[in-house]
């Protein structure tokens, strides 16, 4: 479960960025985070990673209390939040394996070991027979999943995809989003930011947070409002 209380970022003594987010995010859940460029989704995809700290507010992903924990700490919890990167954050110079596989090498996972681990993901995100190209020889929609195959590479309870279809076309953009559904069903928590109304239409039945200069400002979630009208149902036998 991840929860914001009354979180606010403030850069210096004038640049609000965030102010007053409160929301509790399911274990297991799919939402979309939505909104303009420079509403403030990716600052709160920084904030979970603990890449900034909020000026006030509270954070916690399950037991962990994210403005509390230590410095030291902080690898580990970036070991249960895989993050597709808005830019992707690929290394062009090496190949789609071992793009996957570098976050195992910087743990001191043995090469076979990250090998074989880095081959099932790549064969589970459509990728098995690029794995020995490299980035530039990808369509946009590949190197798309090369960044989904390196988030999986810890088996992360979170999946933050921050804005994984920005760049692609619209048939491109639905065939991420399906697979960002394939790896929810298994259990993953994802939660996607994007601008793309269209994907946005289509998965209606997804939990939706809607922000705009740093608040968010509505939210809709069909499964509460299923709920409500179940119950007014019930009420009225």
């Amino acid at each position: 479960m991840i929860t914001f209380k009354d979180v606010s970022k403030i850069y210096g003594n004038e640049t609000t960025v965030l102010e007053g987010i409160n929301f509790t995010l399911e274990k297991g859940s799919f939402s979309f985070l939505i909104g303009p460029t420079g509403s403030g989704k990716t600052t709160i995809f920084r904030l979970l990673i603990r890449d900034l700290l909020p000026t006030t507010g509270e954070i916690t992903l399950g037991e962990l209390d994210l403005i509390k924990l230590p410095k030291k700490n902080i690898p580990h919890l970036r070991r249960k939040i895989g993050v597709v990167f808005q830019d992707l954050k690929l290394l062009m110079d090496r190949t789609v394996t071992e793009n996957v596989t570098l976050p195992l090498e910087l743990a001191g996972v043995k090469a076979e070991e990250a090998l074989q681990k880095a081959e099932s993901i790549l064969a589970e995100v459509g990728l098995g027979d690029k794995k020995d190209r490299f980035p530039l020889q990808l369509s946009g929609g590949e190197r798309q999943r090369v960044a989904i195959a390196r988030a999986l590479i810890f088996d992360p309870e979170v999946i933050l995809a921050d804005e994984p279809t920005g760049n692609l076309d619209n048939q491109t953009s639905f065939q991420i989003v399906s697979l960002l559904e394939n790896i929810n069903k298994k259990g993953t928590t994802v939660f996607m930011a994007t601008h793309n109304d269209k994907i946005v239409e289509k998965e209606n039945s997804r939990r939706i947070l809607i922000m705009e200069k740093g608040k968010i400002i509505n939210e809709k979630n069909p499964k509460k409002e299923n709920a409500k009208e179940e119950k007014i149902v019930e009420e009225k036998k």
